[in-house]
């Protein structure tokens, strides 16, 4: 909840006031080397650097006032005497700008106008007061203040789980496109800034505020200067005063600034500083030692000279330096000149990705809101669609199928199954349903009670036409059944289907197509795959790495593996990793060989031209041992079909910036690895490309603000694993993990993490059953069985209870334990409720 307030509040103010500071950004880098720039446009300022260079003195103070007093009647206020030539020397008469003299310290002569300099005096007023006065000091103040609060909550929103790792702070993905890469730009360019931009901040604040300025002042132990009672009938002496300055080493060849007194009696104030570093004690380029002297006899109130003056007065008298940089010399200056420049940047990127997210919502929306809006007055006979999901495709398909109807000049209205009933169907005349099958056969979990209500009756359906699609599973023996049995039913019933069922297999590409052929008959729209589900567009992932989790445990080896997203792809914790395997080359190399093939022969097939190797390597493939030799080689793999993909529960969070998979190597019956797992813990290239796609399972997502009953076993650690990531991430705590495994020694996946959550009370209870230890032998489902007046404490509570893992055997077992200590009624409405998940397979 923190993490998410502290977002919505990053963004807010970046859109607001992120336009300020980026102009704040632009003038300040502009201001960066003003004096440079003054000096190459105004040749006159060569001259008194090459005075300088020659040892020669400038005019005393008594020498210039009286040259640049002539034919002004206005006061002097002050007087910057510069002799090297690194700044304009000029003299502040009353008035205002209009009224300030630039001149030569070495000859008194005036500049007619110095080149270059109202320019840099507007921009100085852009990135001080907006030009808006003291309002725009108060604007670019609290700017400033914002921008502390990006550095700050931008390090705590992008804080990568491996912080330790000096690639996730620094490295920008370049290979990236679009949200990713402009996230990447966003939070690494960031994090390069950090540190300037809060020196920025904490030093701009300095001439926005006097209550900043005086409560660091104090912060800092600086003691003001003393008032001084000096004698008010004696006028200014600068023959007295030059001589208490020209008496400092250097500051005759250096520079001065005087500040006249405003009013008789008071002091005048100086800050003086040696052209030579050397001089100076090597200090930065504003390293003024700070004067009060009676302006009347030249004698010194108070010298602060900057060696002495403390780190607090250092500090103070540092403000500049720090702000733009030059206190750390000429790299200092560089680095934040492209610092400020960056402000752009972000203000660029972050506008970007505000847009693209607000583009998001609305497609969302529009997906909901749009087809529902529109049937109320769409002409056409009306129709039903209904949607039963799982893992959400099955519903954006209904929306999908919905908006094409509508366009069609169609009423339509979209519904789950747990809301449609049989009286309803009697009144239907046209419906079309997108029906999941949860696990081997079973109805998915939100539409079980409704869907056995719903087929224990038999109403007369003969004037219903219908359409069915659906989605299942081929790895189960019952591929599709909830769908088959919604379809017999519906038959036996009387409807009447308007095309034969389509079955989907694992988001098939294929048979989708199928199902919008019909739909294209059904509404005289013809459409292409730009209608299908972005779930079912296959991505290449970067394969970052590979760890063995389980070394020596008998159960078998599980590997944590690690994908790096491509661009402008997100996932949710509980979330579904689908793969598309590939065989190990050796062995389609070996197959290719006995057909007499050659492997790095290019063939195009399906518009897309590669090698045989890797054409081969996504398809079935006969064995090398019944090889008959092939002549065409594009003919013989178009007749073979592709592999089946796997699917992997992630286990990771969207925070991480990769997925996590676990996954257990399995072997066939030969000793060969599995598709699935053999491609991702063996033969997958390190680096290289593993294509894939985020499968949506909103049906296992958390319930932001429920406490969790976590209960899993095997490779299922990884689903609840994301679960627990993600609630950490948003700072809610306090949930309870069953887990089980076959020994303890090999097979506590993940401990470190998960002893560490229980020291923080992010797991307030953890179970674990080793069903191969000699001093356990349980399994999850007895775990829970002990603990059943714990799990109606948490209920009672509001606690969603999340199973993951193996169907058989576990997933059944406790499912039985649930309905044993709640009752099957209960357990219904848990599931209809959403507070009974299940990711099983």
């Amino acid at each position: 909840m923190f993490k998410n307030v502290l977002f919505q509040l990053h963004w807010l103010l970046g859109i607001s006031a992120g336009a300020i500071l980026a102009v704040m950004g632009l003038s300040g880098a502009v201001l960066s080397f003003e004096d440079e720039l003054l000096r190459a446009a105004n040749p006159g300022f060569a001259a008194i650097a090459e005075h300088h260079a020659d040892n020669q003195q400038p005019l005393a103070l008594s020498e210039l006032v009286p040259l640049l007093q002539a034919g002004s009647e206005r006061p002097l206020q002050r007087l910057r005497v510069d002799a090297s030539g690194q700044r304009p020397s000029v003299a502040r008469f009353a008035g205002g700008k209009d009224h300030w003299v630039y001149f030569d310290p070495y000859s008194g002569e005036r500049f007619s106008a110095l080149r270059g300099q109202a320019f840099f005096d507007f921009v100085e007023d852009l990135h001080r007061h907006m030009v808006a006065g003291e309002r725009g000091s108060w604007i670019t103040g609290s700017c400033a203040i914002a921008l502390l609060f990006f550095t700050l909550s931008g390090l705590y929103l992008r804080w990568p789980r491996r912080w330790w790792h000096l690639r996730s702070w620094l490295a920008v993905e370049w290979a990236r496109k679009g949200r990713g890469f402009l996230w990447s730009l966003h939070s690494v360019i960031g994090t390069w800034v950090l540190l300037i931009y809060l020196m920025s901040a904490l030093t701009g604040l300095w001439w926005s505020f006097d209550w900043y300025r005086n409560g660091l002042t104090q912060l800092l132990g600086v003691a003001p200067h003393a008032k001084h009672r000096l004698a008010t009938d004696l006028p200014l002496d600068l023959h007295n005063v030059e001589a208490t300055l020209y008496a400092l080493p250097g500051v005759r060849q250096g520079f001065i600034d005087l500040r006249l007194p405003e009013k008789p009696g008071q002091a005048l104030n100086v800050r003086v500083m040696s052209a030579d570093p050397a001089q100076r004690g090597g200090h930065h380029d504003r390293a003024h030692d700070l004067l009060q002297l009676d302006p009347a006899t030249g004698a010194v109130l108070d010298a602060r000279p900057y060696a002495r003056q403390g780190a607090g007065g250092q500090l103070t008298t540092s403000m500049f330096a720090l702000h733009s940089g030059s206190f750390f010399g000429m790299p200092g200056r560089i680095v934040v000149m492209l610092s400020s420049l960056g402000m752009c940047l972000f203000f660029v990127t972050g506008w970007l990705l505000y847009l693209d997210r607000r583009r998001g919502q609305r497609a969302a929306r529009a997906l909901r809101q749009t087809v529902p809006a529109a049937a109320l007055h769409a002409g056409g006979t009306p129709w039903l669609v209904v949607h039963a999901s799982q893992s959400g495709l099955a519903e954006q398909l209904a929306w999908r199928a919905a908006a094409q109807l509508q366009a069609a000049g169609h009423g339509v209205q979209v519904l789950p199954l747990a809301r449609v009933t049989a009286t309803q169907l009697q009144a239907t005349t046209q419906a079309l349903f997108v029906l999941s099958t949860f696990g081997d056969g079973e109805p998915p979990d939100n539409a079980r009670r409704s869907a056995r209500q719903l087929l224990a009756q038999m109403p007369a359906l003969s004037g219903l036409r219908y359409g069915m699609l659906a989605l299942g599973d081929h790895q189960y023996e019952r591929f599709c059944g909830f769908g088959m049995q919604m379809d017999y039913w519906l038959t036996r019933a009387g409807a009447q289907p308007l095309f034969a069922r389509i079955d989907v297999d694992a988001a098939s590409v294929a048979a989708l197509r199928q199902w919008q052929m019909q739909l294209t008959g059904l509404t005289g729209i013809d459409t292409d795959d730009s209608v299908l589900p972005a779930a079912t567009v296959m991505h290449d992932w970067r394969l970052l790495g590979r760890t063995l989790l389980n070394a020596g445990s008998i159960g078998g080896q599980i590997w944590k593996i690690r994908l790096a997203p491509p661009a402008d792809v997100d996932w949710q914790a509980g979330d579904i990793l689908h793969i598309a395997p590939r065989h190990d080359a050796l062995h389609v190399h070996t197959v290719l060989r006995a057909h007499g093939l050659d492997p790095v022969q290019t063939v195009l097939i399906d518009g897309a031209a590669k090698t045989l190797l890797e054409q081969a390597s996504e398809r079935a493939l006969p064995e090398a041992g019944s090889a008959v030799r092939i002549q065409d080689a594009g003919q013989w793999l178009s007749g073979l079909p592709t592999l089946p993909g796997r699917e992997y529960s992630i286990a990771s969070c969207a925070a991480d910036g990769e997925v996590e998979l676990v996954v257990r190597l399995v072997h066939d019956a030969a000793g060969r690895a599995g598709l699935g797992s053999g491609w991702l813990a063996l033969h997958a290239p390190l680096k290289g490309a593993v294509a894939a796609r985020v499968h949506r399972n909103p049906g296992f997502h958390r319930q932001p603000g429920a406490p969790m009953v976590l209960i899993g076993n095997g490779t299922g650690i990884a689903g609840l694993r994301s679960l627990l990531r993600e609630a950490a991430h948003h700072g809610e705590h306090g949930h309870w993990l069953l887990f089980g495994e076959r020994q303890r020694a090999h097979d506590f996946l993940f401990a470190e993490e998960i002893i560490r959550w229980q020291a923080d009370a992010h797991l307030l209870r953890l179970d674990q059953a080793y069903s191969r230890d000699v001093d356990d032998g349980s399994y999850v489902q007895h775990r829970l069985r002990a603990a059943v007046d714990e799990l109606h404490a948490w209920l009672a509570r509001g606690a969603v209870i999340h199973v993951c893992g193996s169907l058989h055997g576990m997933a059944e077992g406790v499912d039985q334990v649930l309905r044993e200590a709640l009752g099957d009624e209960a357990v219904e409405l848990l599931l209809e409720n959403g507070r009974y998940r299940r990711d099983v397979y």
